[in-house]
């Protein structure tokens, strides 16, 4: 308990059940970011000719934002988590994330897509 009743005389409104509040804000507030680099992202690389300059500041970007964001689902993951709704968001964007991922900077090779397709489209034959 004296590591507790220290943080609160350190930290204003730092207060034990704060904690739990402070988690559910900040998981929300990176939420936030992670919608704003999105957009970003749409308008400035996927619906643009991007520059050479762009396209090295989103790759490096999103590999950050990737980081933080698996960094900051291991608080939201938690069982204790109380906001299961903002969780489901969380993971959503995390998606989107990845899956961005994927398509720049890791996409399937040519060879795989048409196996895929041929496949996909041999209506049996």
């Amino acid at each position: 308990m004296a590591v507790t009743s220290a943080t609160a005389h350190e930290i204003p409104g730092s207060e034990p059940k704060g904690f739990e509040h402070l988690a559910v804000e900040q998981v929300q507030n990176w939420c936030d970011v992670i919608e704003g680099f999105i957009q970003w992202q749409t308008r400035h690389v996927l619906h643009a000719n991007p520059s050479a300059e762009t396209q090295a500041d989103h790759k490096q970007g999103l590999k950050w934002m990737l980081r933080l964001t698996k960094l900051i689902h291991s608080v939201a993951s938690d069982p204790e988590f109380p906001d299961k709704t903002l969780l489901g968001q969380f993971e959503a964007q995390m998606h989107q994330l990845e899956t961005s991922w994927e398509i720049f900077y890791d996409p399937m090779p040519e060879a795989e897509a048409a196996r895929i397709l041929a496949k996909t489209f041999s209506h049996g034959r």
